[in-house]
């Protein structure tokens, strides 16, 4: 029997009070920091249950098909540099116009949509041809000087993102394929390109520039916990970081844990390897016992040969890969991984190289964010959000055995196995 709108909304106050008590008042019960995260989610579960509730099936439907609309508005005002124009300062529609050479009524209608959501302070409602905005703590996040700038994520989730899942019906036909066979995603349908994501992005230098820096601002948006909740100094070095993009999980270590040792080997297609070195590392200082060496390959070789990994490391890391392939592309992944791991173990039965997978999985209580970017990875490269137990699986398939699982306060799970 479905919940009526007052128990859900009871409930939703009583966890909110627990979660967020005001100053000087005793909740009842300390939370502990995982119940704390967690409760966020549940918070935004309840909210969407009330919602639902109240508006009914049909007001709820049109609602959540209309929801595209408000993302165009949010990657339109974001790309067009609103927020960044405006700075510190209050503008009218007609001075923004103005300033970005645009028509002032696309403003005027997409600023109209996102005030709804708390998006700017509209600061003078008098002024009903050109409305006067300023930013707030929502639309500085879009800024591109914002120590915590979402600019390059709303770009590339409202560009490609969107694009790439508006073609899914197409994709979805078993006639979509591609070169050798491959089915074709979405993204491929919706540029015309039939190589990777991963191969376009390294030719459309700017695009795979943007999705590098988008990639950082959602992992600390959604993964920045894994660094404090994982015990990263216990790896062994060096550590072998497989399509490790531009290396944003070893910068997030060298800045947040200096003190550690750590020889870091980065592994991905030669044109993100230079954009790692050239864009990246070129300016960054290193802690002195830190150090980070560069190795082009490719992991989808058809021999083991031709992929150039290196072999007979202690540690390989396998983060946020896995979830953009197939389950037959994912293993074919492994099998490599686990052959260069292998390679020098000869009758030494002591060493156990270990592997690190670093992905987002899907729990029966995973949030939105989870949900949505699981539709993401399917329209860009086929790939999804696995549960923990279809990973442990693909791991076993591949020759691997898996020794624990760290849940942490964060998108992803790491899974530990060894060969």
């Amino acid at each position: 029997m479905a919940q009526t709108p007052v128990l859900i909304a009871e409930h939703l106050l009583e966890l909110v009070k627990k979660a967020y008590p005001a100053e000087g008042v005793d909740s009842g019960t300390q939370l502990s920091p995982s119940e704390a995260h967690q409760s966020k989610y549940q918070i935004e579960d309840l909210c969407g249950q009330l919602l639902r509730s109240v508006l009914g099936p049909l007001g709820y439907t049109v609602l959540l098909a209309e929801s595209c609309q408000e993302s165009s508005a949010l990657g339109f005002i974001s790309q067009l540099g609103v927020p960044d124009v405006l700075e510190d300062k209050t503008m009218s529609v007609q001075e923004l116009s103005e300033a970005l050479d645009v028509k002032p009524k696309y403003i005027k209608v997409a600023m109209s949509c996102l005030t709804r959501h708390g998006y700017f302070d509209e600061v003078s409602s008098t002024a009903v041809d050109s409305p006067v905005y300023r930013n707030n703590a929502l639309s500085s996040v879009l800024r591109k000087a914002h120590p915590s700038s979402l600019k390059d994520a709303v770009g590339f989730i409202c560009d490609e993102g969107f694009k790439a899942t508006s073609h899914l019906l197409q994709a979805s036909k078993v006639s979509s394929q591609g070169k050798e066979g491959k089915d074709l995603p979405g993204i491929n349908i919706a540029y015309g390109f039939n190589e990777t994501v991963f191969e376009w992005m390294s030719k459309e230098a700017w695009r795979g520039k943007r999705m590098g820096n988008a990639m950082q601002q959602l992992h600390r948006m959604a993964n920045g916990n894994v660094i404090s909740d994982y015990d990263w100094s216990k790896l062994v070095s060096p550590i072998v970081d497989v399509g490790g993009g531009i290396g944003s999980l070893e910068l997030a270590l060298v800045k947040n844990r200096p003190q550690d040792v750590f020889k870091f080997m980065l592994f991905d297609i030669p044109e993100t390897i230079e954009n790692a070195k050239k864009v990246v590392w070129s300016s960054q200082t290193l802690p002195e016992q830190t150090s980070i060496t560069f190795h082009p390959g490719d992991f989808m070789a058809t021999t083991f040969e031709g992929t150039s990994l290196p072999v007979g490391m202690p540690t390989y890391i396998i983060r946020h890969v896995l979830h953009d392939w197939s389950d037959q592309e994912v293993l074919h992944i492994l099998k490599h991984v686990r052959t260069a791991m292998t390679a020098n173990l000869g009758g030494n039965v002591d060493f156990k190289p270990k592997l690190l997978l670093c992905e987002m999985l899907l729990h029966s209580d995973s949030h939105r964010f989870i949900r949505t970017t699981s539709m993401q990875l399917l329209s860009l490269n086929g790939g999804l959000t696995r549960t923990e137990g279809e990973m442990i699986k693909l791991l076993e398939m591949a020759g691997f055995s898996a020794v624990r699982s760290h849940k942490m306060r964060a998108a992803d799970t790491i899974i530990e196995a060894t060969v």
